[in-house]
């Protein structure tokens, strides 16, 4: 059993090396894509690097592991299966996280973002707390007005004044939360005939505010539609990379399974 586990962990880590590689490689390659697109503004997205931490743990697990297995030395070994408790402990602090923020059950991003765009229900109800205190509180919301309007988000023009390369960057789905929520009004606030008697909560007054005060470009930063699409991207961004905590919790479980059965022997 000692040298069949052996030559399978020899050959799981390999391809855990090569995995990792590949998959870091890829991570920073869309990293870089969006630094250099997004002029290293963050208000638009916020980088998730739990991925590539957990990825190069992965990947210096899977050295030590095979030094420790070709130089049979302690040390090596004992660092392999410290870095694989690591990172149990690390999928699981993530997964905790995730519950936290996103909720164990909750709606499909868009239909949470809809619910607060059309229909004006609280950001409070669609989502919860700690996620609206890490990416849209209060205390932050200025700093992220600021970056939208040094963007120019809903002010794009053609020609040299244009900020983004691509010439479709506005309806790109990465960004459609932010176009919808940012610089187009909801359809029922066009449907308002009188703002007297509406909730002074009500978006459709911020909107109305908004426009009054900037009738060349229609935009509504401080509209509680603008901080859902920031929540929703935000969401989307997550949801991109929960593959990488699934693929590192197989990984190590496995690995630690050829471990057990004697792959160091």
């Amino acid at each position: 059993m000692g040298v069949f586990a052996r030559v399978f962990l020899t050959l799981w880590l390999i391809g855990g090396t090569a995995g990792s590689i590949y998959l870091l490689a890829k991570r920073f390659v869309e990293l870089a894509m969006r630094v250099v697109s997004l002029h290293n503004e963050t208000c638009l997205e916020d980088p998730v690097l739990w991925p590539t931490w957990l990825m190069t743990l992965i990947l210096v697990s899977c050295v030590l592991g095979l030094m420790g297995i070709v130089c049979k030395l302690k040390l090596f070994q004992w660092f392999f299966s410290f870095l694989v408790n690591c990172g149990v402990i690390y999928i699981i602090a993530i997964m905790v996280w995730r519950l936290l923020v996103f909720g164990w059950i909750r709606k499909p991003t868009a239909m949470s973002f809809e619910e607060v765009y059309k229909n004006n229900s609280p950001l409070d109800e669609e989502y919860k707390p700690m996620l609206i205190d890490e990416m849209a509180k209060v205390s932050m919301w200025e700093d992220v007005e600021e970056c939208l309007n040094e963007v120019k988000f809903c002010e794009e023009a053609n020609g040299d004044d244009k900020f983004f390369a691509k010439d479709d960057w506005k309806i790109e789905s990465f960004y459609q939360y932010y176009w919808e929520g940012c610089c187009v009004p909801p359809p029922r606030c066009k449907n308002v005939i009188s703002l007297k008697g509406i909730d002074h909560n009500d978006d459709c007054l911020r909107w109305a505010n908004a426009t009054l005060s900037k009738p060349k470009h229609v935009k509504c930063y401080n509209c509680n539609s603008c901080k859902a699409a920031r929540l929703a991207t935000y969401q989307t961004d997550q949801d991109k990379v929960r593959m990488y905590s699934l693929i590192a919790a197989v990984f190590l479980f496995i690995a630690n399974l050829f471990v057990t059965l004697g792959g160091f022997e």
